[in-house]
């Protein structure tokens, strides 16, 4: 990642920390890297139930964000989703992911890779590990 988006990086990871709604995640080990975040929101994970049933669970929710990985099937399914949350009165936020994919898809190939590289950026760009674990 080029030093210029270290603090883009930093800001998004502050955004996700910050978000109220439910983030869509496809397995067990994105989960965990946002949890290793400090990320409080409600997660969903994509690997437990069919897509249908996530957008319906999700829609529950005022805000969902979707946080796929940055592959060709994290894309597939990212479109998916917003296709089938269209029809529901949530806010869906599918900008987050574009931003950190564009940031950082050549450090990392997903989202189980965002805590290791936030690690990264804190120790070259100076300390600021509050509410992380």
């Amino acid at each position: 990642m080029y030093a210029e988006n270290y603090k883009r990086f930093l800001r998004l990871i502050d955004k996700l920390r910050e978000f109220e709604g439910a983030v869509i995640v496809e397995g067990p080990r994105d989960e965990v890297a946002l949890r290793n975040l400090g990320v409080r929101a409600e997660i969903i994970r994509l690997s437990r139930l069919p897509l249908t049933e996530v957008a319906l669970i999700a829609s529950s929710y005022k805000e969902v964000m979707i946080l796929t990985d940055f592959d060709r099937k994290g894309e597939e399914l990212a479109r998916k989703l917003l296709r089938y949350l269209e029809g529901y009165p949530c806010r869906v936020d599918a900008e987050t992911r574009k931003e950190l994919k564009g940031i950082a898809k050549k450090d990392i190939k997903g989202i189980e890779d965002l805590y290791s590289l936030y690690i990264k950026v804190v120790s070259v760009s100076g300390p600021r590990v509050e509410g992380i674990r």
